[in-house]
């Protein structure tokens, strides 16, 4: 009866796939400023608030000034920041936030971030970052943009079902972020449930336990 148990193994290994995600990118364009994130954007306009959450994450934006006063918005430029426009920067701050909070049920990644630096000024060709979570350990690094090209940054964190926090900065009155791509999917919990492909493999391979169980009975009988 040994190779029955390698079968049924394959039967449950089979059509196990983890959950399908969702990838979203964060971009700046269209009529995303006001109140209620739905007014045409000027420059240095506020963005929406919550502009970007999905149904499975909900998102939401802060800027830290010097002296430490926290504000929920950031604000819209368009052009100015090499290959990228369309932007968020820190109007009144140093320091740009987003924060990404899963609902409940779903977690979800941060992929990467593209950061602008405007017309090439010097405070803001070295920009820090910061990615934490309760989660894991916090992913740090700086982005190094130029006056002509956006500093394309990769991040892959882990999955986390717990909220992400991104900050960049100081000095982010001159620099910018774009194209934040962040994944979502239902929280896996280390059970899945096969797919029908396999169930026919599954009853075959426990049919086959028994048929062998049954020789194996007959066989004490016979002797």
């Amino acid at each position: 009866m040994r190779f029955v148990f390698p079968f049924v193994a394959l039967a449950l290994g089979i059509g196990m796939a983890p959950a399908s995600a969702t990838v979203t990118t964060l971009t700046f364009d269209g009529d995303i400023c006001g109140a209620d994130g739905a007014q045409a954007c000027g420059n240095g306009s506020e963005i929406g608030a919550t502009h970007g959450s999905t149904a499975e994450v909900s998102v939401s934006y802060s800027q830290t000034s010097s002296t430490s006063v926290t504000s929920p918005f950031v604000n819209f430029w368009s052009t100015g920041y090499g290959d990228v426009s369309n932007v968020i920067y820190a109007g009144g701050g140093n320091v740009l936030g987003i924060s990404f909070t899963p609902v409940s049920g779903f977690e979800l990644r941060l992929i990467g971030f593209t950061a602008g630096c405007f017309q090439g000024r010097a405070d803001c060709l070295s920009l820090p970052y910061s990615v934490s979570s309760a989660s894991f350990s916090t992913i740090s690094g700086t982005a190094t943009p130029t006056g002509v090209t956006a500093d394309v940054i990769a991040i892959n964190s882990p999955w986390a079902a717990q909220a992400i926090s991104f900050a960049i900065g100081p000095n982010m009155f001159n620099g910018a972020v774009d194209n934040v791509i962040f994944e979502s999917r239902a929280l896996q919990t280390g059970g899945v449930v096969p797919e029908p492909a396999s169930w026919a493999m599954l009853i075959a391979g426990f049919g086959l336990v028994g048929a062998v169980a049954r020789r194996r009975r007959r066989g004490l009988i016979c002797g």
